[in-house]
């Protein structure tokens, strides 16, 4: 299932940040977004995640969404108490399994970490870990904010694989924002850039 956005408009504080946005971002491939800052990015994502309002237009999606930001909010408790989260809540099936927690953690790079309180984490740290609260009850459609950006190197491809290998499945939609331009030509299925007000295909 795809996202599709007709005519989204947004102004911040009497400024113009984007209109007549629209798009359609395709299921089964990396949908990257980039552009300079201020340009409206994050802004846009939060409105496909239904997070804020446009001024105008619709966004059309279906299923099961989530988004994480740029900065990443940890929940009271240890990494693991942040993982299994989203498994113990009754719209994602109700059904906390310990061994999925685990394998994520494993995906991540945080084992050895598990039992840390998860506020005390480096900004890195707490991005693996937001990532894999997103990613751990397998939604629909998936809203990434720079995922990467204060990740160490080594794990930035082992992350960007984890994402090629969730919208492996045709019905999934992944859209993420990236600054980084090498990123987007190791990942991206389709790239789209926001500049002068505008949404466009690269």
């Amino acid at each position: 299932m795809s996202i599709k956005c007709h005519s989204v408009g947004k102004s911040f504080k009497n400024k113009l940040l984007f209109s007549d946005v629209t798009a359609e971002f395709k299921s089964g491939i990396c949908n990257c977004l980039t552009g300079e800052n201020g340009t409206g990015k994050t802004t846009l994502l939060r409105i496909i995640a239904g997070l804020e309002k446009s001024d105008r237009g619709s966004v059309h999606k279906i299923g099961k969404c989530t988004y994480s930001g740029s900065n990443p909010y940890m929940l009271r408790g240890t990494v693991f108490d942040n993982l299994i989260y989203p498994l113990t809540l009754k719209r994602h099936g109700g059904h906390p399994d310990k061994d999925k927690v685990n394998e994520m953690i494993e995906q991540l790079g945080l084992r050895g970490l598990e039992h840390r309180e998860a506020a005390t984490l480096s900004s890195g740290e707490k991005q693996k870990v937001a990532l894999g609260r997103a990613m751990i009850w397998q939604p629909d459609i998936l809203l990434l904010d720079e995922p990467t950006a204060n990740i160490d190197r080594e794990m930035v491809r082992e992350i960007e694989n984890i994402l090629l290998e969730y919208v492996k499945n045709p019905s999934r939609t992944l859209l993420l924002v990236s600054h980084d331009h090498h990123q987007i030509s190791r990942i991206a299925g389709e790239s789209w850039v926001l500049k002068e007000n505008a949404l466009l295909k690269v």
